[in-house]
C-alpha cells in the first residue's frame, strides 16, 4: 500500500466510531502496561490482585477485553494509579505531562519519553526517577 493510499485508508476510518474505540483500548492497555512495568508488577501479579486469571489479562493486552469503567478502575487502581480524563475539539492538540510530587510507595523504573516526529519535535529522550 502506498503512502498516499493509506493516509487516505486512515483518514476514512477516523470517520468511524470503532477506529476511536480501538485506539482509546490501545492507549489505555499501553499505559496500563507502562504503569505495570515501573511498578514491577507482572501480569499474573496483578491478575491476583484483582482476582481475576491470568488469562483475563492476557485478553485485556490482546485487545479483547470488553471494558467497563469498572474494569478500567479496577485494573488502574491495582497498580496504584489514577485515571485522567481530558476531552478537547479535534483540531487541538493535547499534551500530558505527569508531575511526581514526593516519593513513590514502591522503587519505580525509570519512565523514558520519546517525543513524537509527526508533531514536528526532534525525538529526545528524558529519564525520571533514574
Amino acid at each position: 500500500m502506498s503512502k498516499g493510499a493509506f493516509k487516505s485508508f486512515l483518514k476514512e476510518a477516523k470517520k468511524n466510531d470503532s477506529y476511536w474505540v480501538e485506539k482509546l483500548k490501545l492507549d489505555f492497555t499501553s499505559e496500563l502496561y507502562k504503569l505495570m512495568t515501573e511498578t514491577g508488577v507482572t501480569k499474573k501479579e496483578l491478575a491476583g490482585i484483582i482476582g481475576t486469571s491470568p488469562a483475563y489479562i492476557t485478553k485485556v493486552f490482546s485487545g479483547n477485553a470488553n471494558f467497563t469503567f469498572e474494569s478500567i478502575v479496577k485494573l488502574t487502581r491495582a497498580l496504584d494509579g489514577q485515571i485522567s480524563i481530558h476531552l478537547s475539539h479535534k483540531d487541538r492538540t493535547v499534551h500530558w505531562f505527569d508531575k511526581i510530587d514526593g516519593t513513590p510507595k514502591k522503587k519505580m523504573k525509570p519512565i523514558q519519553w520519546v517525543s513524537l516526529t509527526n508533531l514536528g519535535l526532534h525525538k529526545k529522550r528524558v529519564t525520571i526517577n533514574g
